[in-house]
């Protein structure tokens, strides 16, 4: 267990918010070590499993994070406190993931270097103000290659509704680290950051006009391109690139979205499925 226990003003606050990414429409059904137990025992698990997740471990002790899950709008617990479930029933798959293909913004250009706490904060303090419905988001989930693992510049930003995606990506320019940038601020535009809906970015895969994976450089023609309208002919011959895989906002990984009520699927695994695997096999499965 890490020494490093969080002591933030906000302390309440950050465990519900990681605490309901984990049950969220978003994530729960996606995380399938998390899935598993909800489906085993109606719907209940265990506080101390949830306490093991990589991004819970700094919130100590049980005593405290227990008085701030009391107060959850989304979740339960247990009479004796040592079992946590969400409220409302779960949505359809099919539905969850129509909606979240919907809601979701592909967006590149982030530095590379960036954490998941980096993109969290800076979707929080910057846009997440602005939005015109609801000032938060469902998730945050970091891309990384396949090939190297690393991340190069690209979220999929989750939206909680539709209108606030088509405010995101139709009516403003981002900037990183500016955020939403003024008319004057746009004339610079090799600095703000491109975007697409998810939607278009899964119909310019399937057609083989992908994104390229390593450099930012080689993604910019297809976000041109889409602008212009155009597409691949049919004798295309071009080089395909690396499939790249998605990071989920485990809230260690927009919650590494989440939320956003986690944005470790913004983010390192949605619920942290990749850490359990690595770190501590079978108490967690990384927004």
């Amino acid at each position: 267990m890490s020494d490093f226990v969080y002591q933030g003003e906000d302390f309440d606050e950050k465990v519900r918010k990681q605490v309901e990414f984990y049950f969220s429409d978003s994530n729960l059904q996606t995380d399938k070590f998390l899935w598993k137990i909800y489906q085993a025992n109606e719907g209940w698990v265990e506080l101390k499993t949830i306490l093991t997740f990589g991004r819970m471990r700094q919130y100590r002790p049980e005593e405290k994070v227990i008085a701030a899950l009391k107060e959850s709008s989304q979740l339960v617990l247990s009479e004796s406190g040592d079992m946590i479930k969400r409220k409302e029933p779960v949505k359809d798959l099919d539905e969850i993931k129509n909606t979240r293909k919907k809601n979701t913004i592909h967006i590149e250009g982030f530095p590379k270097d960036a954490t998941q706490e980096d993109l969290e904060s800076w979707f929080q303090e910057k846009i997440v103000v602005s939005l015109p419905k609801e000032q938060g988001i469902s998730s945050l989930r970091r891309i990384k290659s396949r090939a190297k693992k690393e991340f190069f510049g690209v979220v999929d930003v989750e939206l909680k509704t539709l209108e606030d995606a088509e405010y995101l990506l139709n009516e403003v320019e981002l900037a990183y680290p500016q955020g939403i940038v003024t008319a004057t601020e746009e004339e610079d535009k090799k600095n703000l950051l491109k975007k697409m809906s998810l939607l278009r970015f899964q119909e310019m895969r399937e057609s083989a006009k992908r994104f390229g994976v390593n450099e930012v450089t080689k993604r910019r023609n297809s976000f041109n391109d889409n602008q212009k309208g155009k597409k691949f002919g049919k004798n295309f011959k071009g080089k395909r690139e690396p499939r790249e895989t998605t990071e989920e906002t485990k809230l260690e990984k927009v919650v590494e979205s989440e939320p956003a009520a986690e944005a470790e699927k913004v983010a390192e695994k949605t619920s942290e499925e990749a850490i359990a695997k690595e770190e501590s096999k079978p108490a967690e499965p990384e927004a």
